[in-house]
């Protein structure tokens, strides 16, 4: 009896082992993973309107609100139109 326990416990112990490890290791080519989600939210420049990289952005910040740019053209161009409405 004891033989039968101590032989479930080991391959409980293999099976959970080789989960383990092929988790580690990437699979053989034509066998594709998931890619994993894209994570980087694109902010709107309201100069030019290109989306930008939040994390790459120039942030802005005026009347408590964040504005993003992606150069410094489009800053200045932001704040020259801001001193005259």
């Amino acid at each position: 009896m004891k033989f039968l326990f101590f032989l479930a416990l080991i391959i409980i112990g293999y099976l959970a082992l080789k989960k383990y490890v092929s988790g580690l290791f990437p699979k053989a080519p034509g066998q594709s993973r998931p890619k994993p989600p894209i994570t980087d939210e694109l902010v709107k420049d309201p100069v030019c309107g290109v989306y930008v990289p939040k994390k790459e952005a120039i942030v802005y910040g005026r009347g408590g609100k964040l504005y993003y740019f992606c150069c410094d053209k489009c800053l200045k161009e932001f704040k020259k139109q801001q001193k005259n409405p």
